[in-house]
């Protein structure tokens, strides 16, 4: 063992704020169902999933994810994010896709779990305030639901639940500080 320096203090002391790093950053975790749904044409869903301002403007802080058809040829699946009409008419449309970190494959049904965090995307540097979540989801030749979940950034432990009617099943999100 190396005898006690202040050069080797100072190491020590280093590590352990880089090892604490990552543990102290905020998350949010997003667990979402998408339900079974017994159709003749099953077509997964197209989801998005952004952050807005809690209160009358809703204005949108960002896009946390966007699921889509992502092998069609020329991007064509795009088009049908017009589909997902509340995230498409507030920031879709300008998103420059597919954005690295945001946009995604299609899921098929079953329990999914999202976790971000404050180190980038739309949750870095998000000043600690009242907040929605909002989860809407279209699909073709199905229906189009949309979700939102409240919550506070800079508190505390905290989780929301909801449930949807037919697109959507349980969701659950959770934040950590």
């Amino acid at each position: 063992m190396a005898p006690a320096t202040p050069r080797n203090a100072w190491l020590a002391g280093a590590s352990l704020a880089l090892a604490a790093g990552p543990a102290a950053a905020a998350s949010l975790t997003l667990q979402l169902t998408l339900p079974a749904i017994d159709t003749a044409a099953y077509y997964r869903p197209y989801l998005a999933a952004w952050v807005e301002k809690a209160g009358e403007d809703k204005a949108v802080v960002g896009t946390l994810a966007v699921w889509y058809d992502t092998r069609l040829r020329d991007n064509g699946g795009r088009g049908w994010l017009r589909h997902l009409r509340s995230w498409w008419r507030v920031t879709g449309e300008q998103l420059a896709l597919p954005a690295d970190g945001v946009s995604g494959a299609t899921r098929p049904a079953g329990t999914h779990t999202l976790q971000f965090r404050d180190t980038g995307g739309a949750l870095a540097g998000l000043p600690a305030g009242n907040y929605q979540l909002a989860i809407e989801v279209a699909r073709e030749k199905g229906g189009r639901e949309l979700l939102r979940l409240p919550f506070a950034w800079g508190g505390g432990v905290q989780s929301a639940d909801a449930r949807g009617n037919k697109e959507l099943g349980a969701v659950h999100l959770s934040v950590a500080p």
